[in-house]
């Protein structure tokens, strides 16, 4: 097994942070997206957003 090199290192380390950083702005761009399309009749308040992953994995 090879010892690991600080190019080696650095590399991961650059790509979990630019995954970290694809799935924050994927989540947040999704949810904005959510919002803007809500429904001012469905439920509010903190588990509103479990209902429409229902209704969504639903169809």
């Amino acid at each position: 097994m090879q010892p690991r090199t600080n190019a080696g290192r650095r590399t991961r380390n650059t790509v979990v942070v630019a995954l970290l950083v694809a799935a924050v702005w994927g989540g947040t761009a999704l949810m904005r997206g959510a919002a803007a399309h809500a429904d001012p009749n469905g439920p509010t308040g903190p588990v509103a957003h479990f209902s429409k992953a229902v209704q969504l994995i639903r169809g």
